[in-house]
């Protein structure tokens, strides 16, 4: 889907919702006047509604790996001269803040952990096990390998370790077994390719999810090195923001939920205590508290589905 192409489909319908909106933006937002970073710009609805809601003094900075979203919001918000846009991954936030001169003055920084609905949608990306596209699932398609690639690349280890782990697969053995047994005669190209294999491995279905779910979730995750960038920015981000600044964090598996809870848990407020060092946690001063965890309302899961699954928390530097 080429860029006019998202922009008729945003106008003409309300395919792209993000998931509590305002919920979010109102535990980000401490300081009309202050300067945010939105960490996962996607299609801006987040950008959209802090720009709304804070002064004229204020400062957006945003970031998105998808080249098709930057492009998207340079349309979008080419009028807004509070709005900074960067094409990147937020674990370089770092360096981006110290570039636009903001290191260590940043109120908050919102990040949004899901898929967008965009990715969903646009069946060339190869997010989807319900259309028959090529297997890509990067967000960034101008860097790194492909699904594809990984899969007949791996071993059968490494794939069933990438299943069990990144997605909590039961099935992760026969998945991978099944895998390799079918890459010895065709490579594994398509999107339906591979929902095949994991049918034919699935002993038990579940009625309340596709049988494909947890292995797509798996191989997105270890193809975008998710939970790795998610440990990388929060280490950073203490140094990035301002004294009470806030880090909101919107989650959607106990994975993403894990990183978050073992960061808050064993860091220290100055960063220098070395990560193996045997030292109980009550001798560390935290960096961050959770000052809030927020679910979505009954009426945000029947409005909008993918938030059953969200929770977001709310991190403020001590």
């Amino acid at each position: 889907m080429n860029t006019l192409g998202i922009i008729e489909k945003m106008n003409n319908t309300d395919f792209h919702k993000p998931v509590m909106r305002n919920e979010a933006i109102e535990h980000l937002l401490t300081n009309k006047d202050g300067i945010y970073v939105d960490a996962t710009l996607g299609y801006g609805g987040h950008a959209k509604l802090i720009l709304e809601k804070t002064s004229e003094k204020s400062k957006l900075y945003a970031i998105d790996k998808d080249i098709d979203a930057i492009q998207y919001n340079e349309k979008e918000l080419s009028n807004e001269k509070r709005f900074t846009l960067k094409h990147g991954c937020f674990s370089s936030l770092d360096e981006y803040a110290k570039i636009w001169n903001i290191y260590g003055s940043v109120n908050g920084i919102l990040f949004d952990l899901g898929v967008s609905s965009v990715h969903l949608d646009d069946a060339e990306r190869g997010f989807s096990f319900n259309k028959n596209a090529p297997l890509d699932m990067r967000f960034n398609r101008t860097h790194g390998k492909k699904v594809s690639e990984y899969l007949n690349e791996l071993s059968e280890k490494e794939i069933e370790y990438i299943l069990r782990v990144y997605g909590e697969e039961r099935f992760s053995k026969r998945i991978a077994h099944n895998i390799i047994m079918h890459r010895k005669n065709n490579p594994i190209q398509n999107t339906l390719e591979l929902v095949d294999i994991i049918n034919k491995s699935v002993l038990v279905n579940d009625k309340n999810k596709h049988n494909a779910t947890r292995s797509f979730q798996a191989l997105r995750i270890y193809t975008n090195k998710e939970l790795d960038v998610l440990k990388e920015i929060l280490e950073k981000s203490y140094n990035i923001l301002a004294p009470r600044g806030r880090l909101v964090l919107i989650t959607y598996h106990s994975l993403e939920e894990r990183v978050i809870k073992d960061f808050i848990m064993f860091t220290d407020s100055n960063l220098s205590t070395p990560r193996k060092m045997p030292i109980k946690s009550n001798f560390l001063k935290k960096m961050f508290s959770i000052i809030k965890k927020v679910k979505p309302s009954d009426h945000e899961i029947l409005t909008n589905s993918r938030s059953r699954s969200a929770k977001i928390n709310v991190l403020e530097k001590q």
